[in-house]
């Protein structure tokens, strides 16, 4: 099947509220070509002094689409990894990556009839057959308000719609990138300085904010 993040979106809100009491916040959602492994959960920590406990945030999973997997292996994976999630968003530390906190929450789920597993071999799986995705000209912008802005541009206008924004005082950051994720796929592909207004969430999964 074709793995993509408002897929994985989906599949995320059904499991934190059918296994986790809709305890979890939508962390960023990517999927990625991993090869050595089929998700990967990060956050990042930061201490206010040396003497403070560390906090997470910047929660992020991402999921591997370079193996072909079913529906319930997905879910599996991904479990895996709000596993992970879970105990950093609770603020706790294991003993190891897979320590006791993680084997509890496994045993947990495994017992409402999942199969989650502390590794899994790669070589048990067959590669994807390559898709093709479509490229995307985004325009990402924020304004003097703090809202976040991502629109996708036809290339040849890119010159066109620069020399709007140079004439667009509320405008005060802007960056171009090139994106073949499916997330764009629904843009409609401007001529102009037109835009969709997301979330910090959403534009942080394609643009370094800086925080």
């Amino acid at each position: 099947m074709e793995l993509t993040v408002a897929y994985l979106r989906e599949r995320f809100r059904a499991l934190n509220a059918l296994y986790f009491d809709d305890q979890l916040p939508l962390p960023q959602l990517q999927v990625s070509r991993a090869r050595t492994q089929l998700g990967q959960f990060s956050c990042m920590r930061f201490r206010k002094n040396i003497f403070s406990k560390a906090t997470c945030t910047n929660f992020k999973i991402k999921i591997s689409e370079y193996y072909e997997q079913t529906a319930d292996e997905i879910d599996d994976t991904l479990l895996h990894e709000m596993i992970h999630y879970l105990i950093a968003f609770r603020g706790q530390r294991d003993a190891s990556a897979h320590g006791p906190l993680f084997r509890v929450e496994m045993a947990r789920l495994n017992a409402l009839g999942r199969h989650i597993t502390i590794s899994v071999r790669t070589a048990s799986f067959s590669p994807a057959v390559a898709r093709r995705r479509r490229q995307h000209l985004v325009l990402a912008m924020q304004d003097n308000r703090g809202h976040f802005f991502l629109s996708v541009v036809h290339p040849a206008y890119r010159a066109f719609v620069e020399r709007q924004l140079q004439q667009a005082p509320t405008i005060v950051a802007h960056q171009w990138q090139v994106s073949n994720s499916d997330y764009f796929d629904t843009f409609p592909q401007v001529r102009s300085l037109r835009a969709r207004r997301v979330s910090r969430a959403d534009y942080s999964q394609f643009v370094d904010t800086g925080k």
